[in-house]
């Protein structure tokens, strides 16, 4: 008779405040990624949940995941994830030691830190987010290029290297009042339905959320119709969970931060590269008379990159393979922005070793 094999476990305990930012989707990720990937994930029980947001309030609710008042007896066969380590928890074995940092914006240059993917919204993921994928791929593109998210206060960079970056709300003006791209303004639910029920492949749909809100629900699907969803910068870093939700479903991002990921996203290959608003208008006309097979060439090599650099469970296959018993990993950060935006530059780790030709890019 086999021997019941038991799933992996990790044991979680921190101690700063960082950890429990962001409406609690720090949290919320870091855990949720061990447990979507077959690990039985025990969370040291000292943390006031009441004082989180609602991301953070759900993280007692994660599959697999269990509340525990004491440091487990043998644990030697165990992961060890914390921010700061623990006097109960230091002298203990381990399997592996994993620190959670959050300055992608230092240099490391005495370690080899692994940068956890960017996840899709908290409220997007779970165990069933792969066949979820699978299935929105092959949705029958009605768009050509499609934009929904908040604007409001969008007006502002607090990263200014390799360039700096053209703001979202500057990126959607720009596009509807250009008239040669005439955007399709979308206003009602209703009418958002019929563009996504019909035949507007060489359009760009874009929503007016002040009158309308695309349900979580309804987003990745909506997602998957379009050819291609614009991914401006974020409110407080270039980084958006709406760039990495629409790789995972195969719809191209058109983007202007290609160097926060690893590795970097290149023009015509995964995405489209824009620059200034002059680069971005013409940018966007050429993805709007782009001819469908070169469209469905770059789309493969869109899910080829999410599920080779993004996928979480590659994330945890490189924790499991790395050599070193003790390993840092860094969360990309609204706080860590904030803080030390000024400290970026080509020997940070987010950046290091990667090309960057901002020039040539704008030319091509």
């Amino acid at each position: 008779m086999a021997e019941a094999t038991h799933p992996p476990v990790v044991f979680a305990r921190f101690t700063g405040e960082t950890i429990l930012g962001e409406m609690g989707r720090l949290l919320y990720a870091i855990l949720n990624v061990f447990s979507n990937n077959g690990y039985r994930v025990l969370l040291f029980n000292d943390i006031d949940f009441s004082k989180l947001d609602k991301y953070g309030q759900r993280v007692p609710d994660i599959e697999n995941l269990s509340l525990v008042d004491s440091v487990p007896g043998d644990t030697g066969q165990m992961f060890y994830l914390f921010d700061g380590e623990d006097r109960a928890c230091s002298g203990r074995p381990w399997k592996k030691k994993i620190r959670v940092g959050f300055d992608v914006f230092a240099t490391y240059w005495f370690t080899d830190p692994l940068i956890m993917p960017y996840p899709v919204h908290p409220l997007l993921s779970g165990a069933d987010l792969p066949d979820r994928l699978d299935r929105l791929r092959q949705n029958r593109k009605s768009l050509r290029l499609f934009f929904s998210g908040d604007t409001k206060n969008y007006f502002r960079n607090r990263v200014h290297y390799p360039d700096t970056k053209l703001p979202r709300l500057e990126v959607i003006q720009a596009l509807l009042e250009d008239r040669d791209i005439s955007p399709i303004h979308a206003d009602s639910e209703t009418a958002l339905l019929n563009l996504f029920e019909g035949e507007y492949v060489n359009r760009c749909v874009i929503v007016n959320t002040d009158k309308i809100w695309v349900d979580f629900s309804d987003w990745l699907p909506y997602m998957s119709k379009s050819d291609f969803f614009i991914c401006p910068p974020g409110y407080t870093m270039p980084m958006c969970h709406n760039v990495v939700e629409a790789m995972a479903v195969g719809t191209i991002p058109v983007i202007n931060y290609p160097e926060w990921f690893n590795p970097t996203l290149e023009h015509m290959e995964n995405c489209i590269v824009f620059g200034d608003r002059t680069d971005l208008l013409d940018k966007i006309k050429t993805v709007l008379a782009m001819d469908q097979a070169e469209v469905a060439e770059i789309r493969k090599r869109v899910i080829d990159y999410y599920e080779n650099h993004l996928n979480p469970a590659k994330f945890i296959r490189e924790i499991e393979t790395r050599k070193e018993r003790i390993l840092t990993v860094l969360m990309i950060t609204d706080e860590n922005t904030i803080k030390n935006a000024k400290k970026l530059g080509r020997n940070s780790i987010l950046i290091r070793g990667k090309p960057l030709l901002p020039g040539n890019i704008l030319s091509r």
